[in-house]
């Protein structure tokens, strides 16, 4: 597909322009990493290269080592890399130099069909932006000019992908990756047989009291994220809960799978955040009571309910603030 805008938010922009701003008299520039979906390619963080890189009034070359990592880590995060941007004093659009490397760079990478580069060219105290597609049509190198979609922040996006469905696989094969890069935990997947939802899922067994023997000494917590179908709108919701003794659910946040989709590397954090802090009550509150108590099973409803009340008071992501639910 031959993509035909690109999507950039003001602040990104912003960002490009302060950056460029510290190399008055130079050129400057960076990666750019994001989703592309459909003819939009989608531009979400920028990251500059200021470490060991040249700058010159004609050209600007990256430090290769500092490209690569960076690269590895926003693809852990669920960032495409989709090209460059750097900036020109007075002249334009790329020039042949700039052809040369994205025609290098796509026969180099074979598995990548498009990279774009993102010229801001200033002059006489403004500047311009120029986005440029680089791709191979059969055998022939090309390069189309894009039109850029300039929107006040990435919420925009909601609206833009509203109605937009995306078989999402690949996304929670990759998203599981990340949050166990994050956590250092491994989710499991699973789907259920009668209905579409999808799921992944941590599982830890707790031990109120170190016996093996005894299994209602055991209290089985486990944390989920729930997807209704592998076929989803930006606007379908997303549940994120926990589950103790596989009988009792909480549902501690709802949100669009947009949040997640365009928001991966701000969320995760948060995901690593809310799993930390509602492991830690658990264990203090399941270490609490005696080993004669714990074995009452109205205690033991006693101290999920404990579990579930401070749960409820966590927020897994700042974006909503949907209440919480019991799910039966």
């Amino acid at each position: 597909m031959i993509h035909k805008k690109v999507i950039i938010a003001e602040d990104t922009i912003n960002g490009i322009v302060e950056e460029s701003n510290k190399h008055e008299n130079v050129e400057t520039g960076g990666l750019l990493f994001g989703k592309i979906i459909g003819e939009y390619i989608i531009i979400l963080k920028t990251i500059h290269l200021s470490t060991n890189a040249k700058r010159t009034q004609i050209y600007f070359e990256m430090d290769e080592d500092f490209a690569i990592n960076i690269t590895k880590q926003m693809e852990k995060n669920n960032l495409a890399y989709l090209g460059n941007w750097h900036k020109h004093l007075g002249y334009g659009g790329p020039s042949n130099g700039d052809d040369k490397q994205a025609e290098l760079f796509l026969i180099q990478n074979s598995h990548k069909r498009n990279y774009l580069s993102l010229i801001i060219d200033f002059y006489n105290n403004d500047y311009n932006l120029i986005a440029t597609n680089y791709y191979f049509d059969e055998d022939e190198f090309r390069k189309k000019d894009i039109q850029i979609q300039r929107i006040v922040n990435i919420r925009e996006l909601n609206n833009i992908f509203k109605r937009k469905r995306l078989n999402i696989r690949n996304f929670i094969d990759n998203l599981s990756k990340s949050i166990e890069v994050h956590t250092g935990k491994t989710f499991i997947h699973s789907q259920s047989n009668q209905l579409k939802n999808y799921k992944l899922c941590y599982e830890e067994i707790y031990d109120l009291h170190n016996s093996e023997s005894m299994s209602k000494n055991k209290i089985v917590y486990s944390v989920f994220i729930k997807f209704p179908d592998l076929n989803i709108s930006m606007a379908d919701k997303i549940s994120i809960g926990v589950t103790l003794d596989h009988k009792f659910t909480r549902i501690v946040e709802e949100i669009p799978f947009s949040d997640i989709f365009f928001n991966i590397v701000e969320l995760l954090p948060k995901i690593k955040n809310i799993f930390n802090k509602s492991q830690y009550y658990i264990k203090i509150l399941l270490h609490s009571d005696d080993k004669q108590e714990n074995n009452d099973f109205k205690n033991r409803l006693k101290i999920i309910n404990i579990i579930f009340s401070t749960l409820k008071s966590l927020s897994v992501f700042n974006i909503h603030n949907a209440k919480a639910k019991n799910v039966n």
